[in-house]
């Protein structure tokens, strides 16, 4: 499959094209529209648009999340309240479609020493207790795909990042569990901030509809290597495929890759 490669100045705008065009395509095909959000800063833009867009059919809609920090719902670096604070608490979503991580309630300290200043210092023991309650939450939310999409869980859209680092989702280059074949993880690279629930590269690519959305000069390395031949082990992005269209939107100049209709500054 070719991947489609938008460059433009308008990142929320292209980024808005393309989650609309698979929310009613998959709603007059099949009656639901079925979305991974993505976390981070970037696509929070697009999620505030949405926010906007009551004419779009939320009601049959159902939102999931392609990865999430194990903390506790109202920590900052939760995916899921960024997500609802953007988008989902202005829009008329039925509560009982909306399927975040299952994550801890607040009680338990979720901090660690991998990350910042005192990534040498050596992990807890109760790091590893945390490590294993993540893992029962991943296999949780494994449970609930097959539940509620069945045993083949497919998205109709999954939204995804990448990072300076080369990571997508929580698969983070160079961590074993990045290549594991089952539904979804739970990792702690060494030197990343949190324990990191994730779908697998296999589970994300079991969507109709990919798109990465990728903005800031820190990320032009990875994004050059990741859509160049970069291994998969290195740039675990490269892992992922789609069912039906693979899209990267940016607003980082780039030479020509793949197929693109778009000129640099337009939104589609």
């Amino acid at each position: 499959m070719p991947r489609e490669l938008v460059i433009t100045n308008d990142l929320t705008g292209s980024a808005l094209a393309v989650f609309e065009a698979a929310m009613l395509a998959s709603v007059r095909a099949r009656g639901r529209f079925v979305v991974a959000l993505a976390g981070g800063t970037t696509p929070l833009g697009a999620y505030r648009a949405l926010a906007d867009r009551h004419d779009l059919p939320w009601d049959a809609t159902y939102v999931f999340w392609g990865d999430e920090r194990f903390v506790p719902m109202n920590d900052p670096a939760s995916n899921a309240r960024a997500a609802r604070e953007a988008l989902l608490d202005h829009v008329p979503v039925p509560a009982d479609q909306v399927f975040a991580w299952p994550t801890p309630d607040g009680e338990e300290d979720t901090t660690d020493a991998a990350g910042g200043a005192d990534a040498d210092i050596p992990r807890r023991d109760d790091d590893r207790v945390l490590l294993a309650k993540a893992r029962a939450a991943a296999e949780a939310y494994a449970a609930t795909l097959e539940s509620v999409l069945g045993e083949t869980a497919t998205f109709d859209l999954q939204l995804l990042g990448l990072g300076a680092d080369g990571h997508t989702a929580s698969l983070f280059p160079g961590d074993a569990a990045a290549s594991a074949a089952a539904v979804a993880l739970a990792t702690r690279p060494y030197g990343v901030e949190h324990v990191r629930l994730s779908l697998t590269a296999e589970a994300l690519s079991r969507s109709r509809t990919v798109a990465f959305l990728v903005s800031g000069e820190a990320k032009r390395a990875a994004l050059v290597a990741t859509l160049q031949g970069g291994d998969a082990r290195s740039y675990p992005a490269r892992a992922v495929t789609a069912l039906e269209r693979m899209v990267w939107i940016t607003d980082l100049p780039f030479p020509p890759y793949g197929r693109s209709a778009q000129r640099p500054g337009s939104a589609r």
